[in-house]
């Protein structure tokens, strides 16, 4: 007997000593092996932080926007011509501020003031800033052209009348460099002689320009020129309204001399586009150009929206398609700031097709540095309220700019559309930055 619980107790023993050596084996297994691998984040580019809307309580549309190296900002827009009792003055709208967009308010001179003053009719206008920080703003009423002309955040110097181009000048483009070099891009709305724009340069503050040389071609183009520097870039497409190549004309010496014959190719389109191209010139020979397709199903199925980046002058390019998600987007538009920053916009929905629910909405995005890599924008809503309701593609109308200040703040100028079709919109504009200075304000 004694035997058997001897032997019951050594067995038991033995079980006892075979638990705790597994136990002891699990145990360092789990101190052993190697963690489990963590796939890295991916992570887009940070997004731009938006401000408050400023309302301008101002009926207008096609707002354009630009800025002087103190960070000084001007605002241009049509008025509703539907209603002329809702206009200040008879030339088309222009504000400046210079308190980073809270406050905005019209220059003293000329607009205000003076029975001659209102000889300056205006409907479309453009805003053009030398490296003095003259300001220059073209005002067009389609038989005239004037140029008004400012210094020192907003201080009134002269106005102009200038000779009109070969037809009816519909919205004119302005760009401007070095001290009073002024260059004008008039645009016929019809190839004339060679060209729907006509190219024309001032060396005295646009007071006089030359006789003028058509830009080949049946297409929508815009121009820009370094603030800084020689180059002067025009950009256009081959053709409107169908498949052509986004194409740009660069003259290095301030305008003096183009090469009309041989424009640089950035891109081949594949059908019509929604507007017109759009360049932008940064520093060191960076250049951006944007553009869009637009399927003859894209009301339906969506457009796309393409980015260029030069960095040697507009002589070669890489291109990419930035379409951010599955909807149709409208009046995209660039601005490059200072050191490599970029920033786009456009008005956009995502309701398709199309119908009268599709909420439209004001998108920017901007890259702190775009001069490397591959171009990837991080889209976001920079107004929470739709810009507008419905189905109507030109509600918005054709065209609205954005300036990256020296800050390196994004600046949008806007509009709401009220109606009817080329009367009461209302003029907006918002700001926003990479950094936490310019979060969102609580209401």
């Amino acid at each position: 007997m004694k035997n058997k619980n001897l032997m019951y107790i050594i067995v038991f023993v033995i079980i006892i000593i075979i638990i705790l050596a597994t136990l002891n084996t699990i145990e360092f297994s789990k101190e052993s092996s190697a963690p489990p691998e963590v796939a890295p984040e991916v992570t887009g580019p940070p997004a731009v932080n938006w401000q408050a809307p400023f309302v301008f309580n101002k009926e207008g549309y096609e707002p354009g926007i630009a800025c002087d190296s103190t960070g000084a900002l001007y605002y241009t827009a049509h008025k509703n011509l539907d209603d002329k009792s809702s206009w200040d003055y008879l030339a088309s709208w222009f504000f400046v501020s210079t308190d980073n967009g809270a406050s905005w308010k019209s220059p003293e001179e000329p607009f205000p003031q003076g029975l001659y003053w209102q000889t300056f009719v205006g409907d479309e206008g453009d805003i053009a800033v030398d490296a003095k920080d003259n300001v220059y703003f073209v005002d067009t009423y389609l038989f005239d052209n004037h140029i008004h002309v400012w210094s020192n955040q907003g201080q009134y110097e002269y106005s102009v009348r200038i000779q009109k181009t070969t037809g009816l000048d519909d919205r004119p483009w302005i760009a401007a460099q070095g001290n009073a070099i002024v260059h004008y891009l008039g645009n016929n709305a019809v190839e004339v002689n060679g060209g729907r724009y006509w190219y024309y340069r001032s060396t005295n503050g646009a007071r006089t320009f030359t006789a003028g040389d058509p830009v080949p071609g049946n297409g929508w183009g815009l121009i820009d020129a370094e603030r800084y520097g020689n180059h002067v870039y025009i950009i256009s497409e081959t053709d409107v309204g169908r498949e052509a190549d986004i194409v740009v004309y660069v003259s290095d010496d301030q305008g003096v001399s183009w090469d009309w014959n041989n424009p640089v190719v950035i891109a081949h389109r594949d059908g019509p586009g929604r507007q017109y191209p759009v360049i932008s010139h940064g520093e060191d020979g960076l250049v951006f150009a944007l553009w869009n397709w637009n399927p003859d199903n894209g009301t339906e199925e969506g457009n796309h929206v393409y980015v260029g980046r030069s960095t040697d002058y507009g002589q070669s390019w890489d291109t990419w398609e930035i379409t951010p998600f599955k909807g149709f987007f409208d009046y995209n538009t660039i601005n490059t700031g200072p050191d490599g920053s970029v920033a786009v916009a456009f008005y956009a929905t995502d309701r398709l097709p199309i119908d009268s629910q599709s909420e439209w909405y004001l998108y920017g995005a901007m890259l702190e540095d775009g001069r490397e890599g591959n171009l990837t924008f991080n889209f976001t809503i920079a107004d929470p309220t739709p810009c507008y309701v419905g189905d109507n593609l030109h509600a918005l109308h054709d065209f609205f700019e954005i300036v990256i200040t020296p800050d390196k703040a994004l600046n949008i100028g806007y509009q709401y559309y009220i109606g009817p079709e080329n009367g009461h919109s209302d003029m907006y504009f918002v700001r926003g930055s990479l950094g936490n200075e310019t979060a969102p304000e609580d209401e």
